[in-house]
């Protein structure tokens, strides 16, 4: 016996089905849910053209239905009793001669329709019909002046206002207080530096809860996109130019974000986090990140330290307090207080870092990173002294 294949209605159904489940499940991260006023006026601005979307299209479809619905009726037999002619239609044709009339409903109902193929008429319109048209037509003139030119103005106009609120919301205005972040997009990563504290990280923005925030954006190479959405829409960074993003965090949590402008081959790859804490911790976070690096103190550690300056890291990463003070890649002064790597899109322990000094493009495609060559031996020196980093 050979299995039956599912059916479409019953294809339907399962997908239906799973795509229920797999939207009451727990997301990764609730990026429609707002947590920030700004992003909370994008939502509603989002939701307000979605609603005034859905209401014309099943409008339409509805305007749509009626005259098939209606011509229906009609090749079934008619509506209201109406009388059925005394020949079919085809009858009519086939026994008229091509210069004759045929009189329907008397000589003022007289018409004529012709083949559009043919110069001469070949049988009469039923008048019915005509007069059904005519007594539409008042109906008609009404829904194409409130249905396509009145209800289209108003909508366009609800939505030019409902924008204009929310762009001047989002828009920057300067606030006492504000905390400013400077972040530079990089092929493939994030640089984060807070000029006023004197700190620089990577990948990992951190802000207290409750405190306007100004982000300084621009780029060191191609154009990207800085869009973490639980608190504002996405902005444009482009090279030459600084574009400013302010919002202001009403709840604790770590956001996701995502560069959301084709960059290269691992634009998919390149992730930030937003970290909104209450205020004490961010405190305690930010004068951690003041520190320079601690200095290495067991034989492994000062090896591990050796290696790093002398192995190529240092051309390319800094360690504050030490001889490495490169730009090319991420600051790894405190390398171990982030929760990710390369970007946000691998766990920061040992065995993940151990692949991407290796292997880095076995980790993210496209990264400009280049492989170390190490022993056994350097690099396990060398991960004990990256776990110091603190």
């Amino acid at each position: 016996m050979t299995a039956r294949s599912p059916g479409p209605i019953t294809s339907a159904l399962a997908l239906a089905l799973a795509a229920g489940a797999a939207a009451c499940a727990e997301p990764r991260d609730r990026i429609t849910d707002p947590a920030s006023p700004q992003a909370a006026a994008i939502d509603g601005l989002w939701t307000l053209s979605l609603v005034l979307g859905v209401t014309v299209w099943v409008v339409v479809m509805a305007l749509l239905a009626v005259p098939v619905w209606r011509s229906s009726r009609r090749r079934g037999g008619g509506a209201g009793g109406a009388e059925p002619s005394d020949a079919p239609t085809g009858a009519v044709a086939a026994n008229t001669p091509a210069d004759r009339t045929v009189p329907r409903g008397g000589a003022a109902a007289e018409h004529r329709v012709r083949d559009p193929g043919l110069d001469e008429p070949l049988a009469t319109a039923d008048p019915r019909r005509a007069r059904e048209a005519g007594a539409d037509h008042p109906a008609r003139r009404r829904l194409v002046w409130i249905g396509g030119v009145i209800t289209p103005a108003v909508i366009l106009v609800v939505l030019l206002v409902a924008s204009g609120r929310v762009g001047a919301m989002t828009a920057h205005v300067e606030r006492d207080g504000e905390l400013v972040i400077d972040v530079v997009g990089h092929m493939f990563w994030w640089e984060v530096h807070y000029p006023d504290e004197g700190v620089t990280t990577a990948n990992e923005i951190h802000v207290p809860v409750d405190r306007p925030v100004r982000l300084n954006l621009t780029t060191e190479d191609v154009v990207h996109s800085f869009w973490i959405p639980r608190v504002h829409g996405k902005i444009d960074m482009i090279p030459g130019r600084e574009n400013v993003l302010t919002f202001e965090p009403t709840r604790t949590g770590r956001f996701r974000g995502q560069c959301a402008e084709y960059c290269g081959i691992a634009h998919a790859q390149m992730v930030a986090f937003l970290e909104v804490q209450p205020p004490d911790e961010f405190d305690a976070w930010l004068e951690a990140q003041r520190r320079d690096a601690v200095e290495p103190d067991t034989p492994r550690t000062v090896e591990g330290q050796r290696v790093f300056l002398e192995a190529g890291c240092a051309s390319c990463h800094a360690v504050r307090g030490t001889a490495a003070v490169a730009g090319v890649g991420p600051d790894l002064t405190h390398l171990m207080s982030r929760q990710t790597i390369a970007a946000g899109i691998a766990e920061n322990r040992r065995g993940e870092l151990e692949r991407l000094i290796v292997d880095p493009w076995g980790v993210k495609p496209g990264n400009p990173m280049p492989p170390t060559p190490l022993d056994d031996d350097e690099l396990t020196a060398l991960l004990d002294y990256l776990e110091t980093l603190q």
